[in-house]
């Protein structure tokens, strides 16, 4: 069905007019409430929104269609809008998680797929320098050795827990190539995780930093908002993550072993630690290390956090290597300790 299309703004955090035909719209279409978004869109023909669609960094997120509108051209107007808006913003590459029955539409666009979870999502990308490259620059920092190992992790600080993962790895193979999440979705920033990551394991020789770029994410930017009700988030999160280390980061590193820690209080770090044993299979292998404790307690980025807004930055000189409270001393630090004390104020006096 053709119309008189045109594209406004939709401010669902500020007009509840906004925010409820936004909503109707997303249920009327079978996709979820999803509020991590910062720019939402509406697709209108004359007065009637017919099309929705936001972005959240550098993806693309809730795009919905009115069926009446379905295989004409918009879904092209409107993810071309998102497209543009992503690319104005400085991002050289624009991402979306889309069903496997939609994937066609988007690749009519440009997009190209990264990866997928078989009768769940598909992954794809449409970048200026893509996925490709970034396997072909990695490939360029691979180093010979008989055992090598992988690491992933997000350093929401870098901890003593982390510290104790790395040396692990370090001293059970020849090479460790260790990446750290290069989205900013979480209280430290992102190039400030990467710096104290690479100050914390600057002492061991064979440990090599790396940022994972856009292919590796964590759960705060993950979307849930397509997939059915019934389904585990965390697991085909978790399976998407282990598909795209199995198939291409290892190969391209020639990694062998993949390290994580465990978590004996979370089912979420549970649940992820056993996708990924099943979709490796054995390659590479899964090598699951106890947690390092302080006391009777693990230690945890978790613990760090609720210390600083706690402001017991004493209790956390025994959890967090020097580097690390160090930044926590300096004035970027006291930024964050206050960020973290107000929220903990504010969640205290909803808790009452």
């Amino acid at each position: 069905m053709e119309g008189n299309f045109n594209i406004k703004r939709l401010w669902i955090e500020k007009d509840q007019n906004h925010k409820r035909a936004w909503q109707d719209l997303l249920y009327r279409s079978g996709i979820n409430l999803e509020e991590n978004v910062e720019y939402t869109v509406g697709l209108y023909d004359g007065d009637r929104l017919i099309g929705t669609g936001s972005i959240a960094g550098n993806v693309l997120k809730c795009i919905a269609i009115d069926r009446e509108y379905t295989g004409g051209r918009a879904i092209n107007l409107l993810t071309s809008h998102l497209m543009d808006v992503v690319f104005e913003r400085g991002n050289d590459g624009c991402y979306i998680y889309t069903k496997p029955s939609a994937s066609k539409s988007f690749e009519y666009l440009g997009f190209k797929e990264i990866a997928r979870v078989p009768n769940e999502l598909v992954f794809m990308e449409k970048a200026v320098f893509g996925f490709s490259k970034f396997l072909e620059d990695l490939k360029k920092k691979r180093i010979e050795g008989s055992s090598i190992a992988g690491i992933v992790m997000n350093a929401n600080p870098f901890t003593k827990g982390h510290l104790h993962l790395v040396e692990t790895a370090a001293e059970e193979n020849d090479v460790v190539h260790l990446f750290v999440l290069s989205e900013d979705a979480s209280i430290f920033p992102a190039e400030d995780r990467y710096n104290l990551v690479k100050k914390g394991v600057s002492h061991i020789e064979n440990v090599y930093v790396h940022r994972t770029g856009n292919y590796m994410v964590s759960m705060a930017t993950f979307p849930s908002y397509f997939l059915k009700e019934t389904a585990d988030v965390t697991k085909i999160h978790a399976t998407l993550d282990a598909i795209i280390f199995k198939k291409y980061i290892a190969p391209t590193l020639s990694i062998t072993r993949r390290y994580v820690g465990e978590e004996p209080y979370s089912i979420s770090t549970n649940i992820y630690n056993q996708s990924m044993a099943e979709v490796f299979e054995g390659n590479p292998q899964l090598v699951v290390i106890p947690r390092k404790k302080a006391g009777d307690s693990v230690i945890s980025a978790s613990r760090v956090r609720k210390l600083l807004a706690e402001g017991n930055l004493e209790e956390i000189k025994s959890l967090v290597p020097d580097t690390t409270y160090e930044y926590l001393l300096s004035p970027k630090g006291e930024m964050i300790r206050n960020k973290l004390t107000k929220r903990s104020e504010f969640y205290g006096k909803i808790g009452d």
